[in-house]
């Protein structure tokens, strides 16, 4: 049996979560769990060792997603997507410096992930 491909999800706004997870797993990938603050993202990162991470670049808690995935790929390196609702440039450049496996402007489409996903583990 082929392995899933293990997601971590860290969003803070939990309809987004909900909808990324249920369409994900439905199409086979494991969805390990997800978190709502940089912080967390951080650590959850470190315990499960998920093989991609989706991340909002604004999450809840004193750290961004930019700052997060930086930190975990310091430490491993694990290809973040990241996702967003704001369209600014300082950002958009910010994300692009850490070479980040896509960037998607919300709302962000469950078909997008998975062409990102499929084009890095197939």
């Amino acid at each position: 049996m082929e392995k899933k491909i293990k997601i971590l999800i860290a969003e803070d706004e939990a309809i987004i979560t909900q909808c990324l997870k249920m369409e994900l797993e439905f199409e086979g990938y494991e969805v390990c769990k997800f978190v709502a603050e940089g912080e967390e993202a951080i650590e959850t990162a470190k315990e499960e060792e998920p093989d991609i991470i989706l991340m909002d670049i604004h999450l809840s808690g004193k750290m961004d997603g930019i700052e997060a995935a930086r930190q975990i790929i310091e430490n491993k390196y694990i290809p973040i997507i990241f996702m967003t609702g704001f369209n600014d440039t300082d950002i958009h450049k910010r994300a692009h410096e850490i070479n980040p496996a896509g960037y998607l402007e919300k709302p962000v489409e469950v078909y997008e992930v998975i062409l990102i996903i499929e084009s890095l583990f197939k």
